[in-house]
């Protein structure tokens, strides 16, 4: 007899009637049982569908079969494909794989499921692609859970199988993981889909291709709407990117869109993703994919970047560019800004274009110390070796690393990451166990001073380059922290060691000359410091020449808040216009009265203006470790309506072109290895839409 509530598959043969009398009717074919508390109430017909009770005999059942007309519509089917023993498959293993998902959350009733599966067998039918399950919720579920089994139930039950939705999940599948677009073609990826659903058909490479472009372009016009009715203007940043291969023969310059959105949330976008330069010599791929090489002599930088400003519609609407070195110090930059500036693209002349990748700057700077690095390296890995020659003494050396606090850098981190790593664990180690000889009196004045140089830089590249994105006004502190600990250690006890700060003290001199006014400006726009704070750190880095910097700073941030009014100007100068237009139609003289319109937008000028100065004369807002600045601009926006524009695109302005794990690795951003053999339109969809999805 069937048990009411049936553990597993093992319970019932739904197969084989004869082991089980209660399905051992042949009526059984022609009807689906239906169950009420576990035991069999009624029978629904699988040809009309029509219900009939099951709880007093089976001969009503054979006298409808006889009379029902929909079953005599499909005896002609059940000739054709009869389904004699020997054709018979193992049911009970199609169904157990097929419900799988529905025995997660509680007890099948497995009858209903595989009498459907027989009717599509029974008649050479492909099994129906809306195929129902009903889980019945455990009995030793506690209420919240049978009541989200029940929730699932209902979903699963009306859920019907959509190829083409499968299609876009796995399609977001590959995009996520960078995935090679032929995985959909292996053969074990196949047998799985199969094992997962039979109906599905799996799309080849080429369609995956396909799916991911449609996929490109309909995020892609959402986020160009979202850019459009957003932030006033958007910064750029562009980065060298390289395939993961030991003689890259191409590169990419990834160009990536910053901009705080209507909810004031800062975004960060790659909206382009195009060919830097090629190798010459690269034959194959110009035959494969007709894309011709771009010399390092050409302007494959301005090619990438002007027709992303176009395509987005970002020729009005740039604020800044910041650029990787490879890409800033070429002579397409500097053309495409002279170009940008004749347009009048560029707010204050450009002042805030092409700024130097904060994380490439440090990463200079640290290789002018890199032959007493090296130095240190070398004595680090002689401790290394001692320590690892015995099973005690490596013990302690792994129980230190594991107190450090630190990631352990990846075979692929730059340089000096790994020996900073190696610092920090010899240092604590020195703490942890003092008796032990660690290195040498004299070893230690050079290694102690080293350390804090590198753990400075590390840390502000972990916050400029992290995951979260920081708003502008963030970078004038942490670029300040370098020059604090590199002037502090200017002084230390080893000559070689102040030689070589001395040295990092100079690179970072000539970026602070050339970087304080667009680390600066941001920081006025902050309201817990403005332009008192400025003051006071300028005169600390400039000395008596500070006045002159300052008031840079002060005059730069009011001819960019004057900019900002101009629209407004004009806007009301067409009304005044339109006004006096009237006027003329009604017999007056305009001219009488164009005066009077000059008056009035002077004086609409003049309120603009002050609305500056009175941010700038409000109090300073106390410094708390919990304060948003962007909430404070969005509750402050009816107060300073121009200026909080201002600031929207000011504190989107980024200091860095690469994520943290890229700048801290020694081959910086790159590109998988089985997307980087597609052709550049297919790669630019899989790059962008992964950024987008994410």
């Amino acid at each position: 007899m069937l048990p009411e509530n049936p553990e597993s598959l093992d319970d019932i043969n739904l197969v084989n009637h004869g082991e089980n009398s209660r399905f051992r009717s042949k009526v059984w074919m022609d009807f689906r049982p239906v169950y009420v508390s576990g035991r069999i109430q009624g029978a629904d017909c699988l040809h009309c569908h029509k219900r009939l009770s099951a709880d007093n005999g089976r001969s009503h059942l054979n006298r409808h079969t006889q009379t029902c007309l929909a079953r005599g519509e499909t005896s002609i089917n059940r000739q054709k494909g009869g389904l004699s023993p020997s054709s018979v498959p193992n049911l009970k293993s199609r169904v157990t794989d097929e419900l799988s998902p529905a025995l997660t959350n509680g007890k099948v009733q497995i009858a209903e499921y595989a009498s459907r599966l027989l009717k599509g067998n029974s008649y050479g039918e492909e099994i129906h692609q809306n195929q129902n399950i009903l889980a019945l919720p455990a009995e030793n579920m506690s209420p919240a859970e049978k009541n989200n089994s029940s929730a699932h139930t209902a979903h699963v039950k009306t859920r019907k199988f959509d190829q083409e939705a499968s299609y876009q999940e796995l399609t977001r599948l590959i995009v996520m993981h960078s995935y090679p677009l032929s995985i959909v073609e292996h053969e074990e990826m196949r047998r799985f889909a199969e094992s997962l659903n039979p109906v599905f058909n799996m799309a080849s490479s080429l369609d995956m291709e396909e799916y991911s472009t449609l996929l490109f372009h309909k995020q892609k016009a959402d986020l160009k709407e979202k850019i459009a009715l957003s932030s006033q203007r958007v910064s750029l940043s562009a980065s060298v990117w390289a395939p993961n291969a030991a003689v890259p023969t191409i590169k990419y310059l990834c160009l990536t869109a910053h901009f705080i959105d209507a909810n004031w949330k800062l975004q960060r976008r790659i909206i382009k993703f195009g060919v830097f330069w090629s190798s010459p010599c690269d034959l194959e791929r110009m035959i494969h994919y007709k894309e011709a090489c771009v010399l390092e002599s050409e302007s494959g930088a301005y090619n990438v970047i002007w027709e992303a400003i176009r395509d987005w519609n970002l020729d009005r609407k740039l604020f800044g560019l910041t650029a990787v070195s490879e890409i800033r110090k070429g002579e397409s930059i500097s053309k495409l800004k002279d170009m940008l500036t004749q347009r009048n693209c560029l707010p204050i002349r450009g002042e805030l274009y092409n700024i130097a990748c904060v994380d490439d700057v440090l990463n200079s700077i640290v290789a002018k110390g890199q032959p007493m690095l090296y130095h240190v390296g070398d004595m680090l890995e002689r401790f290394i070796h001692v320590r690892a020659s015995s099973a005690l003494t490596r013990q302690q050396l792994l129980e230190v690393v594991n107190h450090v606090g630190l990631k352990c850098p990846h075979e692929d981190a730059k340089w000096w990451h790994k020996i900073y790593f190696r610092l920090e664990v010899i240092l604590h180690f020195k703490k942890v166990f003092p008796s032990e000889e660690v290195l040498s009196a004299e070893e230690m004045k050079i290694v102690e001073p080293i350390c804090k140089i590198l753990r400075v830089l590390y840390r502000v590249i972990e916050v400029i380059s992290g995951s979260v994105c920081p708003t502008a006004n963030m970078y004038f502190h942490e670029v300040w922290k370098v020059r604090t600990i590199l002037q502090e250690e200017s002084s230390a006890e080893h000559t070689d060691v102040a030689s070589m700060v001395g040295e990092m003290k100079e690179a970072f001199n000539d970026y602070w000359q050339n970087s304080y006014l667009w680390l600066s400006v941001p920081v006025v726009l902050d309201p817990r410091f403005k332009t008192t704070f400025i003051e006071f750190r300028l005169k600390r880095a400039f000395g008596t020449d500070a006045p002159k910097y300052v008031n840079y700073v002060a005059e730069i941030t009011r001819e960019l808040f004057h900019e900002y009014c101009a629209p407004m100007d004009q806007s009301n100068g067409q009304t005044s216009n339109c006004q006096a237009g009237d006027v003329e139609i009604d017999g007056f003289d305009s001219d009488s009265l164009e005066d009077w319109d000059q008056h009035l937008t002077t004086q609409i000028r003049n309120q603009l203006l002050s609305e500056l100065d009175n941010y700038l004369e409000d109090g300073l807002v106390p410094r708390k470790d919990d304060f948003d600045i962007l909430n404070w601009w969005m509750s402050h926006s009816a107060k300073y309506p121009t200026l909080s524009i201002m600031a929207q695109d000011v504190l989107a302005m980024p200091s860095s072109a690469v994520h943290c794990q890229a700048a801290v690795s020694s081959e910086g951003p790159v590109i998988d290895k089985q997307w980087s053999t597609l052709n550049i339109k297919t790669i630019e969809a899989l790059v962008c839409t992964r950024d987008w999805i994410r």
